[in-house]
């Protein structure tokens, strides 16, 4: 059976679109992790971990990131067992 166009460039867009969210957070990390350890971006190396998070190496230290994309706002990354940054209560800045 033959797919119609429509239905394979549909399909690509969403392949497309799938595999362009599957690696979204390792440029946050990346940027998280060179301003954490005071590291040059291109030396830091990211790699997505099993069971959620992202390990990262450079400059001789290394680190494990959980990030999130809550609806309307911009992709974070926060190192595990690093304390919560100060915000005004209730406000979420």
């Amino acid at each position: 059976m033959r797919r119609s166009p429509t239905a394979q460039l549909l399909l690509l867009g969403l392949l497309a679109v799938a595999t362009a969210g599957c690696r979204g957070f390792e440029p946050t990390v990346r940027r998280s992790m060179s301003a954490d350890a005071k590291c040059a971006e291109e030396k830091v190396q990211v790699k997505a971990l099993t069971g959620g998070g992202y390990q990262a190496d450079g400059c001789g230290k290394n680190a494990v990131y959980d990030c999130s994309w809550p609806e309307g706002q911009a992709r974070s990354c926060t190192r595990r067992g690093a304390p919560p940054s100060p915000s005004l209560p209730g406000t979420g800045w």
